[in-house]
């Protein structure tokens, strides 16, 4: 084979091992098998892939099978076929002709499954092919056939001679290289879902049956040539969940963010970058990128999408955690994440002092701290309720609450009773519904006294002893006038004689 053919031929080869980021082939260190001269058959030859996510560090760099340091994340369980294209016999000059003029496309009718041998990306990235025995001497076809967790696109099939030529460029030039290392990389995003504390002492503190999720999904760096042709974000909630649109005033609705790789906003329109549409009968929630919202994401790789959804809970899971879903969609691969998020209850108790006998009618509100309860002001808001009153049972629920400190006051008292002292009290929720047998938990309670008695007139004995002395009094006086009466009329009849 004359200079220039091969040349060309080693040219071709570069270009198709590296063809839309699929390999960044490299000859091996000093340790590596290298050969001057005619290929020789009985030199053992191996091909190593080693697996990264795609990043602004490690991206499009030209090589020619040369095992190197690569800067980036590893990715385990990626799997590869390196299938062994038929009719191409590598020591004659006609052999490397027919490499010159394929395609991985055209050479995938050129294989069988007699010649193919699977390798799987361990913890480190690397797979081994043959484990790492030695192959039989030819053109390779080499394709990803399963993705690593996270990775948004597969690797662009690549072909590949063992051994392989450094070409005249090469360092060392003009040899062959028997153990090949490839270098084909993902573009890989990572999905998170996590619920949202809400600020301390604010307004969405204040309805703490309001449950916020963030779920986040990298935009990937994209090989050159490669499109970002789908991104959506989904949040399927349970049924112990209430997809909110919107919240009370003063609380921040669903919404979409969008921020580059230094973590600045940048500004997204809903209907123009993407849709958010909720879809009640199968509870998901999805946020889509339009095609002119998904050419500007490809442009922040590194970036980050936050869909932030607004939801209430409206039941307790019996073990006290709600557990949400999100699937995040990236030019067709899909990842799904779990999040939790604890939920509890609050019983307030109202029992009379000195026997326990509950109490009705007994008005409670529920603040985040001491001084608000002191003050009775800023009280929180379940589903739009403030107040809390005792039913027959002397029991009232405080039904969907985070868990956390809270102090709870009595507003107003059962007929008949007394405030307690103090009229509030503070207790802790945990995961979970209220107990009031061992372990007690998610319960408080309030003792009443009566109210004063009213001063009554006395009765009894003395007040019978005074009704005696009073009633003989009576009859002294009436006989004493009777008395006097007769003598009187006695000396005026004496006088008329």
């Amino acid at each position: 084979m004359s200079i220039p053919i091969f040349r060309r031929v080693s040219a071709a080869l570069g270009v198709l091992a590296l063809s839309t980021a699929a390999a960044f082939v490299a000859v091996s260190p000093a340790s590596a098998v290298t050969q001057p001269g005619n290929i020789n058959p009985d030199i053992p030859r191996t091909l190593t892939i080693h697996k990264f996510a795609l990043g602004p560090e490690n991206g499009q760099q030209i090589g020619t099978g040369q095992e190197v340091t690569v800067p980036g994340t590893p990715l385990a369980g990626a799997t590869f076929t390196a299938a062994q294209v038929q009719g191409v016999d590598l020591t004659t000059p006609g052999g490397w002709t027919t490499v010159s003029s394929l395609t991985p496309a055209t050479a995938a009718s050129r294989v069988n499954t007699a010649g193919t041998y699977t390798a799987t990306t361990g913890s480190d990235g690397v797979a081994r092919f043959n484990d790492g025995a030695s192959l039989p001497l030819g053109l390779y076809l080499v394709t990803e056939t399963k993705l690593p967790t996270g990775a948004t696109n597969p690797a662009a099939p690549f072909l590949v001679t063992l051994p392989f030529p450094t070409g005249s460029d090469g360092a060392p030039a003009n040899q062959w290289i028997y153990d090949v290392h490839a270098y084909p990389k993902n573009a890989v995003t990572d999905l998170t879902k996590t619920r949202v504390p809400a600020p301390a002492n604010s307004v969405e503190a204040r309805n703490p049956d309001l449950v916020r999720w963030a779920i986040t999904q990298s935009v990937p760096t994209l090989a050159g040539g490669t499109s970002l042709d789908t991104f959506t974000l989904t949040d399927s909630l349970p049924t112990d969940l209430e997809y909110l649109a919107n919240g009370p005033d003063g609380v921040a609705p669903t919404a979409v963010q969008v921020v580059n790789a230094a973590g600045v906003t940048q500004g997204f329109t809903a209907g123009t970058d993407y849709t958010l549409v909720y879809d009640a009968t199968a509870r998901n929630l999805t946020a889509d990128f339009t095609p002119a919202g998904r050419t500007r994401l490809a442009s922040f790789p590194g970036g980050k999408v936050t869909l932030t959804v607004l939801s209430r809970a409206v039941t307790i899971p019996a073990s006290g955690f709600i557990v949400n879903t999100a699937t995040g969609v990236v030019n067709g691969s899909s990842t799904t994440v779990e999040g939790r998020t604890p939920i509890g209850q609050l019983t307030v108790a109202a029992f009379q002092n000195n026997g326990r006998n509950p109490l009705a009618g007994a008005v409670y509100q529920v603040f985040l701290n001491e001084n608000d309860a002191n003050n009775s002001q800023n009280p929180v808001f379940i589903d739009g309720v403030q107040n809390w009153t005792t039913g027959a049972n002397g029991q009232v629920a405080i039904p969907i609450i985070t868990p956390g400190n809270y102090y709870v006051r009595e507003l107003t008292p059962p007929a008949g009773f007394l405030l307690p002292r103090p009229s509030q009290a503070p207790v802790r929720v945990v995961p979970g519904p209220s107990s009031t047998v061992a372990p007690v938990q998610n319960y408080v309670e309030f003792l009443h006294d009566q109210v004063p008695a009213f001063a009554l007139p006395l009765t009894g004995g003395d007040g019978a002893l005074w009704f005696t002395v009073g009633g003989t009094g009576l009859i002294v006086i009436a006989l004493g006038t009777g008395v006097i009466a007769a003598r009187r009329r006695a000396t005026s009849a004496l006088a008329s004689a």
